[in-house]
């Protein structure tokens, strides 16, 4: 009896598509504006390359669930979980979101303003020293429901891997 279902398999293989068509998109995007940088720095070419490097980690990921590899589903929590927060304080602002952004937020400044943000795949990181009253935080949903379908693929491996383990021990 296989361990990875036909059903398994095939809700492994759609989110392992979602990430790599969510990275893939995001490469694009981030190749699109360092062509157009008319200037680039250190700082501005280390920010380039963690996008890079993240929306590569998101294609990574994509493919283990791709190849219906187990392991994958850890690499695309982790992958999620860094979805989850956007956030500017004072001087430094972090965002990545490889795929949909459905975000609630605030941003708190002389007032307290709510905040929603939807689009596709995206990178911010920002260091800019003059500016330091800047506070705000989104919450992007979409990892939530990913991580949730994730973790359903892990029970159910689980459960299928329990069932032929007592099915191999009635037999034997």
């Amino acid at each position: 009896m296989r361990v990875l279902s036909f059903d398994i398999e095939d809700r492994m293989k759609g989110l392992g598509y979602y990430q790599i068509a969510g990275g893939l998109f995001g490469l694009y995007v981030t190749a699109r504006m360092f062509v157009q940088e008319p200037v680039l720095g250190g700082l501005q070419f280390l920010f380039y390359s963690i996008a890079g490097g993240l929306f590569a980690f998101s294609i990574y990921c994509g493919n283990r669930l791709r190849k219906s590899e187990v392991e994958g589903l850890q690499a695309s929590t982790w992958n999620q979980i860094l979805q989850v927060f956007q956030i500017n304080v004072a001087a430094f602002g972090f965002s990545y979101y490889s795929g949909f952004r459905v975000a609630l937020g605030i941003q708190i400044g002389d007032k307290v303003i709510p905040d929603a943000a939807f689009s596709l795949s995206g990178f911010g990181l920002k260091y800019t020293p003059d500016n330091t009253s800047e506070l705000s935080l989104l919450i992007n949903l979409v990892p939530f429901l990913i991580i949730y379908w994730l973790d359903k693929l892990k029970n159910d491996i689980e459960t299928r891997k329990a069932l032929i383990s007592t099915e191999e021990q009635i037999l034997s």
